[in-house]
Protein backbone atom coordinates (compact mmCIF):
# COMPACT_ATOMS: atom_id res chain seq x y z
CA UNK A 1 0.00 0.00 0.00
CA UNK A 2 1.27 3.32 -0.91
CA UNK A 3 1.76 5.96 1.87
CA UNK A 4 1.35 9.49 1.55
CA UNK A 5 4.75 11.50 1.14
CA UNK A 6 5.91 13.77 4.24
CA UNK A 7 4.85 17.77 3.52
CA UNK A 8 3.31 17.03 0.11
CA UNK A 9 0.05 18.44 -0.35
CA UNK A 10 -3.48 16.39 -0.76
CA UNK A 11 -7.45 16.41 -0.78
CA UNK A 12 -9.18 14.63 1.63
CA UNK A 13 -9.78 11.73 -1.35
CA UNK A 14 -6.35 11.33 -1.87
CA UNK A 15 -5.58 11.58 1.74
CA UNK A 16 -7.96 9.06 2.57
CA UNK A 17 -7.11 6.66 -0.17
CA UNK A 18 -3.43 6.14 0.67
CA UNK A 19 -5.18 3.71 3.70
CA UNK A 20 -6.85 1.38 1.91
CA UNK A 21 -10.40 0.66 0.89
CA UNK A 22 -11.23 -0.82 4.39
CA UNK A 23 -14.90 0.45 5.80
CA UNK A 24 -14.20 3.36 7.87
CA UNK A 25 -16.03 6.31 10.11
CA UNK A 26 -16.32 9.75 10.12
CA UNK A 27 -16.45 11.39 12.99
CA UNK A 28 -16.55 15.09 13.95
CA UNK A 29 -17.49 16.20 10.65
CA UNK A 30 -15.06 14.22 9.01
CA UNK A 31 -11.69 15.52 10.80
CA UNK A 32 -11.21 12.19 12.15
CA UNK A 33 -11.11 9.13 9.78
CA UNK A 34 -11.28 5.90 11.80
CA UNK A 35 -9.85 2.54 10.16
CA UNK A 36 -9.55 -0.75 12.14
CA UNK A 37 -5.81 -0.18 12.69
CA UNK A 38 -5.06 3.55 11.14
CA UNK A 39 -6.81 7.02 11.97
CA UNK A 40 -6.66 9.76 10.31
CA UNK A 41 -6.52 13.71 11.68
CA UNK A 42 -7.45 16.50 9.30
CA UNK A 43 -7.17 19.55 10.85
CA UNK A 44 -7.08 22.77 9.86
CA UNK A 45 -5.19 25.24 11.47
CA UNK A 46 -5.57 28.65 13.27
CA UNK A 47 -4.98 30.21 16.96
CA UNK A 48 -5.68 29.05 20.26
CA UNK A 49 -7.77 28.96 22.03
CA UNK A 50 -10.27 28.92 19.29
CA UNK A 51 -8.91 26.59 16.52
CA UNK A 52 -6.46 23.79 16.25
CA UNK A 53 -2.39 24.74 16.17
CA UNK A 54 0.51 23.33 16.85
CA UNK A 55 2.53 24.42 20.13
CA UNK A 56 5.62 23.26 19.07
CA UNK A 57 7.27 21.77 16.41
CA UNK A 58 6.07 18.41 17.94
CA UNK A 59 3.19 19.00 19.57
CA UNK A 60 -0.10 19.38 17.93
CA UNK A 61 -3.44 20.48 19.57
CA UNK A 62 -6.55 19.43 18.21
CA UNK A 63 -9.49 21.55 19.07
CA UNK A 64 -12.89 20.88 18.57
CA UNK A 65 -14.77 23.40 16.13
CA UNK A 66 -18.29 22.22 17.81
CA UNK A 67 -19.94 20.62 20.74
CA UNK A 68 -19.04 17.03 19.19
CA UNK A 69 -19.79 14.06 21.38
CA UNK A 70 -17.78 11.16 19.81
CA UNK A 71 -16.39 9.83 23.14
CA UNK A 72 -18.18 7.16 25.29
CA UNK A 73 -15.85 7.17 28.40
CA UNK A 74 -17.43 9.92 30.81
CA UNK A 75 -13.92 10.41 32.17
CA UNK A 76 -12.31 11.93 28.38
CA UNK A 77 -13.92 15.23 26.73
CA UNK A 78 -17.02 13.78 24.68
CA UNK A 79 -15.52 15.43 21.65
CA UNK A 80 -12.94 13.60 21.01
CA UNK A 81 -13.04 9.96 19.31
CA UNK A 82 -12.43 7.42 22.18
CA UNK A 83 -9.89 5.71 19.33
CA UNK A 84 -7.50 8.26 19.75
CA UNK A 85 -7.16 8.24 23.58
CA UNK A 86 -4.36 6.44 25.37
CA UNK A 87 -4.10 2.66 25.47
CA UNK A 88 -7.47 2.99 23.28
CA UNK A 89 -5.26 3.79 20.40
CA UNK A 90 -3.39 0.57 20.81
CA UNK A 91 -2.66 -1.24 17.41
CA UNK A 92 -3.53 1.63 15.20
CA UNK A 93 -1.35 4.36 13.96
CA UNK A 94 -2.58 8.14 13.86
CA UNK A 95 -1.41 10.53 10.84
CA UNK A 96 -1.87 14.44 10.75
CA UNK A 97 -2.89 15.96 7.54
CA UNK A 98 -3.18 19.88 7.98
CA UNK A 99 -4.14 23.01 5.98
CA UNK A 100 -4.79 26.73 6.51
CA UNK A 101 -8.27 28.48 6.51
CA UNK A 102 -7.54 29.39 3.17
CA UNK A 103 -6.33 26.08 1.30
CA UNK A 104 -8.66 23.25 -0.15
CA UNK A 105 -5.52 20.92 -0.03
CA UNK A 106 -3.80 19.51 3.38
CA UNK A 107 -0.20 19.06 4.23
CA UNK A 108 0.72 15.73 5.49
CA UNK A 109 2.65 16.60 8.73
CA UNK A 110 3.33 12.33 9.53
CA UNK A 111 2.51 10.09 12.31
CA UNK A 112 1.89 11.18 15.91
CA UNK A 113 1.05 8.98 18.96
CA UNK A 114 -1.84 9.24 20.94
CA UNK A 115 -3.09 11.20 23.43
CA UNK A 116 -2.74 11.53 27.25
CA UNK A 117 -3.54 15.60 27.64
CA UNK A 118 -6.96 16.44 27.01
CA UNK A 119 -9.26 19.16 27.76
CA UNK A 120 -13.10 19.70 28.83
CA UNK A 121 -15.01 22.37 27.05
CA UNK A 122 -14.35 25.46 28.15
CA UNK A 123 -15.68 29.18 27.71
CA UNK A 124 -12.57 29.37 24.84
CA UNK A 125 -13.49 26.41 23.16
CA UNK A 126 -15.34 23.08 22.94
CA UNK A 127 -12.75 20.81 23.68
CA UNK A 128 -9.00 19.77 22.84
CA UNK A 129 -6.63 17.42 22.96
CA UNK A 130 -2.81 17.41 22.88
CA UNK A 131 -0.63 14.83 20.40
CA UNK A 132 3.12 14.62 20.22
CA UNK A 133 4.30 14.03 16.58
CA UNK A 134 7.06 11.49 15.78
CA UNK A 135 9.05 13.70 13.73
CA UNK A 136 9.38 17.91 14.21
CA UNK A 137 7.69 19.75 11.22
CA UNK A 138 10.69 21.54 9.44
CA UNK A 139 10.10 25.66 10.06
CA UNK A 140 10.12 26.10 6.27
CA UNK A 141 7.40 23.39 6.03
CA UNK A 142 5.60 25.34 9.30
CA UNK A 143 5.94 28.57 7.98
CA UNK A 144 4.27 27.76 4.90
CA UNK A 145 1.26 26.97 6.50
CA UNK A 146 1.32 30.55 8.44
CA UNK A 147 1.97 29.17 11.98
CA UNK A 148 5.89 30.25 12.56
CA UNK A 149 6.35 33.54 12.78
CA UNK A 150 10.55 33.41 13.27
CA UNK A 151 11.38 37.39 13.01
CA UNK A 152 14.94 38.18 14.06
CA UNK A 153 17.88 35.58 12.69
CA UNK A 154 21.11 37.37 13.68
CA UNK A 155 22.61 35.19 16.07
CA UNK A 156 25.96 36.77 15.68
CA UNK A 157 24.22 40.08 16.43
CA UNK A 158 22.93 38.00 19.72
CA UNK A 159 26.05 36.49 20.78
CA UNK A 160 28.40 39.77 20.34
CA UNK A 161 25.71 41.72 22.54
CA UNK A 162 26.31 38.73 24.99
CA UNK A 163 30.21 38.37 24.76
CA UNK A 164 29.81 42.12 25.89
CA UNK A 165 28.87 41.18 29.74
CA UNK A 166 32.78 39.67 30.24
CA UNK A 167 33.96 42.88 30.02
CA UNK A 168 32.04 44.12 32.88
CA UNK A 169 29.77 46.54 31.71
CA UNK A 170 27.91 49.93 32.86
CA UNK A 171 23.93 49.21 33.77
CA UNK A 172 23.51 51.03 30.50
CA UNK A 173 24.97 48.50 28.15
CA UNK A 174 23.95 45.57 29.92
CA UNK A 175 20.54 46.95 29.32
CA UNK A 176 21.31 47.07 26.15
CA UNK A 177 22.15 43.68 26.11
CA UNK A 178 18.78 43.19 27.22
CA UNK A 179 16.84 44.76 24.91
CA UNK A 180 18.61 43.11 21.78
CA UNK A 181 17.52 39.97 23.47
CA UNK A 182 13.81 41.17 24.05
CA UNK A 183 13.64 42.17 20.30
CA UNK A 184 15.68 38.66 18.95
CA UNK A 185 12.65 36.73 20.77
CA UNK A 186 9.42 39.10 20.59
CA UNK A 187 10.00 41.55 17.71
CA UNK A 188 10.21 45.54 17.84
CA UNK A 189 9.00 47.19 20.99
CA UNK A 190 6.84 49.96 20.06
CA UNK A 191 6.23 53.35 22.26
CA UNK A 192 2.97 51.90 23.70
CA UNK A 193 4.32 49.07 25.00
CA UNK A 194 5.88 50.82 27.94
CA UNK A 195 4.19 51.93 30.98
CA UNK A 196 3.90 56.32 30.83
CA UNK A 197 5.78 58.39 33.62
CA UNK A 198 2.21 59.18 35.11
CA UNK A 199 1.52 55.24 35.40
CA UNK A 200 5.33 54.59 37.48
CA UNK A 201 4.58 58.06 39.70
CA UNK A 202 4.93 57.50 42.92
CA UNK A 203 5.92 53.51 43.06
CA UNK A 204 9.97 53.77 44.40
CA UNK A 205 12.00 51.52 42.74
CA UNK A 206 15.53 51.54 41.01
CA UNK A 207 16.45 53.07 38.13
CA UNK A 208 17.20 49.51 35.90
CA UNK A 209 13.27 48.61 36.70
CA UNK A 210 12.04 52.16 36.00
CA UNK A 211 13.36 51.66 32.49
CA UNK A 212 12.04 48.37 31.90
CA UNK A 213 8.30 49.77 32.80
CA UNK A 214 8.63 52.75 30.49
CA UNK A 215 10.59 50.67 27.45
CA UNK A 216 8.08 47.50 27.72
CA UNK A 217 6.03 47.10 30.68
CA UNK A 218 3.09 46.42 29.25
CA UNK A 219 4.16 43.43 27.43
CA UNK A 220 4.04 41.01 30.28
CA UNK A 221 4.39 38.12 28.41
CA UNK A 222 8.23 38.60 27.84
CA UNK A 223 9.61 38.02 31.37
CA UNK A 224 6.41 36.24 32.63
CA UNK A 225 5.16 32.94 31.99
CA UNK A 226 7.00 30.10 34.14
CA UNK A 227 7.64 32.61 36.82
CA UNK A 228 6.25 35.67 37.71
CA UNK A 229 7.61 39.34 37.09
CA UNK A 230 5.60 41.71 39.28
CA UNK A 231 3.84 44.98 37.58
CA UNK A 232 3.87 48.01 39.40
CA UNK A 233 0.43 48.06 39.71
CA UNK A 234 -1.78 45.04 39.75
CA UNK A 235 -5.60 44.86 40.82
CA UNK A 236 -6.16 41.45 39.36
CA UNK A 237 -3.56 39.94 41.14
CA UNK A 238 -1.90 41.66 44.22
CA UNK A 239 0.42 39.06 45.38
CA UNK A 240 1.81 39.95 41.88
CA UNK A 241 2.46 43.76 42.79
CA UNK A 242 5.62 45.55 43.58
CA UNK A 243 6.51 45.64 47.30
CA UNK A 244 8.54 47.10 49.97
CA UNK A 245 8.47 44.45 52.75
CA UNK A 246 11.35 44.76 55.49
CA UNK A 247 13.35 47.05 53.57
CA UNK A 248 13.38 44.53 50.21
CA UNK A 249 11.53 45.79 47.29
CA UNK A 250 9.99 41.96 45.97
CA UNK A 251 9.89 42.01 41.52
CA UNK A 252 10.17 38.40 40.91
CA UNK A 253 9.02 34.60 41.65
CA UNK A 254 8.64 30.98 41.01
CA UNK A 255 5.26 30.58 39.69
CA UNK A 256 4.18 28.22 42.92
CA UNK A 257 6.38 30.44 44.96
CA UNK A 258 8.64 27.82 45.86
CA UNK A 259 11.02 30.88 45.10
CA UNK A 260 11.18 34.59 44.95
CA UNK A 261 13.62 37.58 44.40
CA UNK A 262 14.23 40.59 45.62
CA UNK A 263 16.63 44.13 45.39
CA UNK A 264 17.13 47.21 46.93
CA UNK A 265 14.17 49.86 46.64
CA UNK A 266 16.44 52.17 45.51
CA UNK A 267 19.86 52.67 43.62
CA UNK A 268 21.10 52.07 39.63
CA UNK A 269 21.47 48.80 39.35
CA UNK A 270 21.35 46.70 42.95
CA UNK A 271 21.83 43.40 43.57
CA UNK A 272 19.22 40.81 43.88
CA UNK A 273 18.63 38.90 46.86
CA UNK A 274 17.01 35.22 46.62
CA UNK A 275 15.16 32.29 49.51
CA UNK A 276 13.37 29.46 49.28
CA UNK A 277 9.60 29.55 50.37
CA UNK A 278 10.99 27.07 53.76
CA UNK A 279 13.94 29.83 54.42
CA UNK A 280 14.04 32.93 56.60
CA UNK A 281 16.92 34.34 55.31
CA UNK A 282 17.44 36.33 51.68
CA UNK A 283 20.48 35.35 50.28
CA UNK A 284 22.59 37.30 47.69
CA UNK A 285 21.72 35.93 44.12
CA UNK A 286 25.64 37.33 43.01
CA UNK A 287 24.16 39.37 40.39
CA UNK A 288 22.74 42.68 40.00
CA UNK A 289 19.04 43.48 38.54
CA UNK A 290 19.84 43.85 34.50
CA UNK A 291 21.75 40.59 35.04
CA UNK A 292 18.86 39.09 37.56
CA UNK A 293 16.56 40.52 34.07
CA UNK A 294 18.50 39.29 31.53
CA UNK A 295 18.36 35.64 32.56
CA UNK A 296 14.69 36.05 33.04
CA UNK A 297 14.14 36.94 29.43
CA UNK A 298 16.49 33.67 28.52
CA UNK A 299 14.59 30.82 30.94
CA UNK A 300 10.83 32.40 29.69
CA UNK A 301 12.29 32.22 26.12
CA UNK A 302 13.58 28.75 26.38
CA UNK A 303 10.54 27.51 28.31
CA UNK A 304 7.74 29.14 26.47
CA UNK A 305 9.00 30.36 23.27
CA UNK A 306 10.89 28.02 21.57
CA UNK A 307 9.50 26.03 18.96
CA UNK A 308 12.12 23.79 18.55
CA UNK A 309 14.10 22.14 21.52
CA UNK A 310 15.14 18.74 23.50
CA UNK A 311 15.00 18.42 27.53
CA UNK A 312 15.97 16.28 29.70
CA UNK A 313 15.48 15.41 33.43
CA UNK A 314 18.80 13.56 33.76
CA UNK A 315 21.96 14.36 31.76
CA UNK A 316 25.68 12.86 32.76
CA UNK A 317 27.84 15.60 33.21
CA UNK A 318 30.16 14.19 30.39
CA UNK A 319 27.68 14.60 27.99
CA UNK A 320 26.46 18.09 29.04
CA UNK A 321 30.22 19.06 29.37
CA UNK A 322 30.23 18.30 24.88
CA UNK A 323 27.02 20.20 24.43
CA UNK A 324 28.20 23.51 26.43
CA UNK A 325 31.77 23.05 23.85
CA UNK A 326 29.35 24.19 21.50
CA UNK A 327 26.51 25.87 23.41
CA UNK A 328 28.92 28.22 26.13
CA UNK A 329 27.72 30.08 29.31
CA UNK A 330 27.08 33.53 29.36
CA UNK A 331 28.97 35.57 31.12
CA UNK A 332 26.43 36.08 34.02
CA UNK A 333 26.15 34.15 37.16
CA UNK A 334 24.33 31.36 38.14
CA UNK A 335 20.52 31.75 39.76
CA UNK A 336 20.57 30.41 43.36
CA UNK A 337 17.27 28.86 42.95
CA UNK A 338 18.05 25.33 41.34
CA UNK A 339 21.45 26.58 41.03
CA UNK A 340 20.31 27.12 37.23
CA UNK A 341 23.08 28.16 34.81
CA UNK A 342 22.45 29.73 31.24
CA UNK A 343 24.40 29.09 28.21
CA UNK A 344 24.07 30.58 24.52
CA UNK A 345 25.74 31.00 20.87
CA UNK A 346 24.51 30.53 17.22
CA UNK A 347 21.12 30.63 18.33
CA UNK A 348 20.97 28.03 20.84
CA UNK A 349 19.73 28.66 24.08
CA UNK A 350 20.48 26.51 26.95
CA UNK A 351 19.99 26.22 31.00
CA UNK A 352 21.01 23.27 33.12
CA UNK A 353 20.06 22.26 36.62
CA UNK A 354 22.74 20.05 38.52
CA UNK A 355 20.60 16.89 39.58
CA UNK A 356 23.42 15.61 42.23
CA UNK A 357 24.54 12.18 41.47
CA UNK A 358 23.23 8.84 40.54
CA UNK A 359 24.06 5.18 42.31
CA UNK A 360 26.86 4.69 40.62
CA UNK A 361 28.25 8.61 41.74
CA UNK A 362 27.66 9.94 38.37
CA UNK A 363 26.70 13.47 38.25
CA UNK A 364 23.62 14.50 36.53
CA UNK A 365 21.73 17.46 35.41
CA UNK A 366 18.26 18.61 34.03
CA UNK A 367 18.57 20.77 30.67
CA UNK A 368 16.33 22.56 28.68
CA UNK A 369 17.53 24.04 25.52
CA UNK A 370 15.46 25.77 22.73
CA UNK A 371 16.04 27.72 19.54
CA UNK A 372 13.86 29.81 16.87
CA UNK A 373 14.20 26.80 14.19
CA UNK A 374 15.43 23.50 13.87
CA UNK A 375 18.91 24.91 12.43
CA UNK A 376 20.91 26.15 15.14
CA UNK A 377 19.78 22.65 17.35
CA UNK A 378 21.92 20.27 14.96
CA UNK A 379 24.30 19.66 16.29
CA UNK A 380 22.51 18.29 19.41
CA UNK A 381 21.40 14.96 17.21
CA UNK A 382 24.46 12.95 18.18
CA UNK A 383 23.26 13.41 22.21
CA UNK A 384 20.09 12.51 21.41
CA UNK A 385 19.21 8.88 23.47
CA UNK A 386 16.00 7.73 25.50
CA UNK A 387 17.49 9.99 27.99
CA UNK A 388 15.77 13.04 26.53
CA UNK A 389 11.72 13.33 27.38
CA UNK A 390 11.26 15.62 25.16
CA UNK A 391 12.86 16.39 21.11
CA UNK A 392 11.37 18.62 18.36
CA UNK A 393 13.94 18.85 15.76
Amino acid sequence: MNRPVLYQAYDKSEAVAFFGSEAFTEQCNGQWIIFPTTIICLATLGEWPQASHLQTASRFCWVADARYRVGIDPSYPPCIPNEVIAQNAKGRTLHLFVRTGKSQKYIYAGEMGPTHAMGFASKDNHGHADFTLSLALPSAVWTGLGGLHIGDTDHAAVDAALDRLRDRPTREVRFGVLKQLVEYWHGPIHPGDGLTDDELAGIQMPTVLYDWYRWAGKRREILSGQNIFFNPCDEQHKYWELAIEDGRLHFYIENQGVYEWTTLAEGDDPAVFGKYSHEESWHPEGITLSEHLILACLFEAVGCLSKYGAAAAWLEQRVLNEIVSAVPPIAVGAWRWLDARFYARNGAFMYACPNGEDAKGVSGFSVWIGAKTEHPLQFLKPYLDESWEYVAL
